[in-house]
């Protein structure tokens, strides 16, 4: 609210500006200029906050290990998160998070269309700092890979079997020591097809057995159709919990029977 409020200032005082320089003018022309101005004032203050966020991330240094969470940074995501969705006219659509203890950690599994995907959850929950397990190519992005990196994001290389499972342990760390939750993608991969679901990967299920914490299965949609159309036109996104596994139903299912579980939640969510 305050930024839309000071773009505003910015553009009447700009309007009322050009109008004291160049002499009077025509009411219809001076009220014209508002929504022009208010359009530039907007554009320069998002240049300005992207120039902002790259000159931070210089100062990251990713070879250096994170040893504890970095919660400036995490807000700083969340709130650039926030801010991007907003600017690519992305209007959400949310159902169930009250069905989440926001008190307790948990590991949340959904399905993945986009790069979008984890700024929905990211921004619904905001105050959990959730964070989400990633390829380890997120880390060779410019700026993104900083970011990740600073605010304690785990890197899962799935064809590493052994750094996997270090990955793994790293997630069932946070989970217990931070009571931070964490986000996983189950089918690996962002889903390209037109099916609703890739096959899920059932060792991502480990994190919550291991944790002892409940599972948040939750259905995405929109994400892919909004990358194509940001900034020109507006898109309804959705995040919606479609259920939640206890610690006690987790432990009483192998981690395929709870992969073959949420897949069949998903789908039939998906589909509809």
């Amino acid at each position: 609210m305050l930024v839309w409020i000071l773009i505003l200032l910015l553009s009447a005082g700009s309007a009322a500006g050009l109008s004291f320089a160049f002499g009077p003018c025509e009411t219809w022309w001076f009220i014209l200029r508002i929504p022009l101005l208010f359009t530039a004032a907007y554009l320069c203050l998002l240049l300005l906050y992207a120039l902002l966020i790259v000159a931070i991330s210089l100062f990251i240094n990713k070879k250096k290990p994170v040893t504890r969470a970095h919660h400036g940074m995490r807000r700083l995501v969340v709130e650039t998160m926030q801010l991007i969705l907003l600017a690519g006219r992305m209007r959400v659509h949310a159902e169930g998070l009250d069905r989440i203890d926001r008190t307790q950690p948990f590991l949340l599994v959904s399905n993945h269309r986009s790069m979008l995907d984890p700024f929905l959850p990211t921004v619904l929950m905001k105050g959990t700092e959730i964070i989400f397990v990633c390829k380890p190519e997120i880390l060779n992005m410019p700026v993104i890979g900083r970011y990740a990196h600073i605010c304690g994001y785990p890197f899962i290389d799935r064809s590493n079997n052994r750094q996997a499972l270090k990955t793994i342990l790293h997630a069932v760390d946070i989970l217990k020591e931070e009571q931070t939750p964490v986000g996983i993608y189950p089918e690996g991969t962002r889903n390209k097809t037109n099916e609703p679901l890739l096959p899920l990967h059932p060792g991502s299920f480990s994190i919550a057995k291991r944790a002892g914490v409940p599972i948040v299965i939750a259905a995405t949609q929109g994400t892919a159709r909004a990358v194509p159309q940001f900034l020109w036109h507006g898109t309804k996104v959705s995040f919606r919990v479609l259920d939640v596994l206890t610690p006690e139903q987790i432990a009483a299912l192998s981690t395929q029977e709870l992969a073959e579980r949420t897949a069949e939640t998903l789908e039939a969510a998906l589909k509809n």
